[in-house]
């Protein structure tokens, strides 16, 4: 088989994932219920991946790579200011979210089930996306901009907490918004805290 049609295939299986456990909940979702929904064997599944732990990490990183992937872009765009760049950030997060509301499901209610879950989602790129937003912080402070007396960490940390929790309410409400269309009046909210008097 081609790296082609193997990396198709776990594409396949990583989308049923998504699915299965957005509807089913990660506890409620088997292997073997994934593999009927990607079109496998059971068997399958192991080729790719070490058990359903691993495809729910999968799941993370994959949809983490690629927000950091666009978000690295925004950051290192040079023709663009500290407030341009937040507020193309904050509008990434809750567009890739809300383009699959199953996606959003598993980030938002399933991810949070377990401690060690969370360590290894951690791990695996939060940390990444945070140093991104702390870039664009340190950017706004040199700039003038933003507040000269925030920490660049802590205020990612907040800015993604803002988000984050933008996004949980928009799952749980069941509202069939953009998600999208919060970017501006929260993005609006976090530079009202930041900008420099």
């Amino acid at each position: 088989m081609t790296n082609g049609r193997k990396e198709a295939k776990r594409r396949r299986i990583l989308d049923a994932a998504v699915v299965e456990i957005a509807r089913h909940g990660y506890y409620g979702t088997t292997v073997s219920t994934v593999a009927r929904r990607a079109g496998v064997a059971d068997g399958t599944i192991y080729l790719y991946f070490k058990n359903k732990e691993d495809i729910l990490v999968s799941v993370f990183q994959r949809a983490m790579r690629r927000f950091i992937d666009e978000a690295q872009r925004i950051v290192d765009d040079g023709a663009a200011d500290a407030e341009a760049k937040l507020r193309r950030v904050v509008g990434l997060h809750l567009g890739l979210l809300g383009e699959d509301r199953d996606l959003a499901v598993i980030f938002q209610v399933e991810f949070r089930h377990t401690l060690h879950v969370l360590e290894l989602l951690s791990r695996s790129g939060i940390r990444e996306s945070l140093a991104l937003i702390a870039r664009v912080v340190d950017q706004g402070k040199r700039e003038g901009a933003f507040r000269g007396d925030m920490d660049a960490l802590f205020t990612a940390k907040v800015v993604f907490g803002i988000v984050d929790e933008m996004a949980t309410d928009w799952v749980l409400s069941r509202k069939n918004t953009r998600m999208a269309s919060r970017a501006e009046p929260v993005s609006e909210l976090i530079l009202g805290g930041l900008r420099a008097s």
